[in-house]
């Protein structure tokens, strides 16, 4: 399409609205609550009370930790010019807070999710205990995935006397920052601070100035169940795309034979060996565009972005899962365009108008391509994980021609 038939795109375009990927406040609990077990030294068993705690018994659970790592490259990394902490695997420890018993559930589910996804079963899996003294720091990363099911993270921050140690948040060249210490200060009850966010969102925790921050981390999954319908109008900005969608499928100057839709999306999913379950667990808007196509039969697929023009690479999607050992060299590109198994995002190869190219009309075009070839996507993550790895995403939805949407 010419630059000026883009215009009647940018109302759709501007219809897709993305709320910040976290929720954050403070969480009311019992004294029972913020007693925590965990294994000393020489094997003994310690315990601290939250709810008192000295500097004294802070500084012992700081010990019994373990410096903390990161994952670089599909290795764990102890680098404490890039993360210092200390950190104790959740075998190590107990506690009784159980987020699935609090009304951290239902947050979540409610104002982080959207639409159908926010009434499906999720999980939560106690992941670390972390604690951040004097100086202490982890610049930016993003969790690394560990399994298809991921979606996000949830921090609770004990109410210990320290300053700084906020956690700054950053998406699609936006940022938001918590400062959890403040806010358990404010409050007149007993209570943590929490933040969940979407396991994409990239973060740091900001200098530890005095004291100790203590928190706990755990993975969120959404359960292996379907989900189950509500009612569109519960789907955030679903009204909006939807209406935008529909006219544009109106005008019969768009697409005016049928054709191919795109939407690059906002957030990276963790992929392993196949793309069919990521449509189960899209995020924010893009849940919605998927949702949006289904409804109005544009027939959407998820493809994966491989390759980076920056990095001499070949811009392609295709809807397979590239193994690590799978060249992508012009042949094999060739090859996938003639099966129809690959569209080239950028309409030239090697410099010449490539043959059985599969135009596309671009409502956002993939920005930067994450999913580099032979490069699983691990760099600066919490831990290294070789099970899953993030893939740039986007979606490809079938137009039908403008006759055939007039009938229906």
């Amino acid at each position: 399409m010419s630059d000026s038939s883009q215009d009647i795109l940018e109302p759709l375009r501007d219809s897709l609205v993305n709320k910040p990927p976290y929720v954050s406040g403070t969480l009311p609990l019992s004294p029972d609550d913020l007693r925590l077990s965990y294994d000393g030294p020489e094997l003994a068993c310690s315990a601290i009370d939250f709810t008192k705690a000295t500097d004294e018994q802070l500084a012992a659970l700081a010990r019994a930790c373990q410096p903390a790592t990161f994952g670089l490259d599909q290795k764990d990394v102890l680098d404490e010019s890039y993360r210092k902490a200390g950190k104790m695997d959740a075998a190590h420890f107990l506690t009784p807070i159980v987020p699935e018993r609090t009304d951290l559930h239902t947050i979540i589910r409610n104002d982080l999710l959207d639409g159908e996804n926010s009434t499906r079963p999720i999980r939560f899996e106690l992941y670390k205990l972390n604690v951040y003294g004097k100086d202490s720091f982890f610049k930016a990363h993003i969790d690394t995935p560990r399994s298809e099911t991921m979606f996000g993270s949830l921090v609770l921050v004990y109410p210990t006397e320290h300053e700084g140690g906020a956690l700054v948040l950053r998406h699609r060249d936006e940022e938001w920052t918590f400062d959890s210490a403040q806010a358990v200060k404010n409050q007149a009850t007993l209570s943590v601070g929490y933040v969940a966010f979407f396991s994409d969102v990239e973060h740091e925790v900001s200098l530890v100035q005095a004291g100790y921050r203590v928190t706990l981390t755990f993975n969120v999954y959404y359960d292996e169940v379907e989900a189950v319908e509500v009612p569109p109008t519960t789907v955030a900005n679903h009204t909006s795309i939807k209406t935008e969608m529909e006219a544009l499928f109106r005008d019969p100057t768009f697409l005016p034979s049928g054709g191919l839709l795109g939407f690059g999306l906002q957030h990276v999913y963790p992929v392993e060996k196949t793309l069919d379950h990521v449509h189960k667990v899209l995020k924010g808007s893009d849940a919605v565009v998927w949702r949006v196509c289904s409804e109005l039969s544009a027939k959407p697929k998820i493809y994966l972005v491989y390759g980076d023009p920056e990095d001499g690479y070949y811009r392609v999607i295709i809807d397979k899962v590239v193994q690590e050992d799978d060249p992508i060299h012009e042949g094999f590109i060739y090859r996938l365009l003639e099966d129809k198994r690959a569209i080239m995002v950028d309409n030239f190869l090697d410099g010449a108008e490539a043959e059985n190219i599969t135009p596309v009309t671009w409502v956002m075009k993939p920005e930067a391509t994450r999913t580099k070839v032979k490069t699983p996507f691990i760099a600066y993550g919490n831990e290294a994980w070789l099970t899953c790895t993030y893939g740039e995403a986007c979606i490809i939805a079938s137009v039908p021609a403008f006759e055939i949407r007039q009938q229906a």
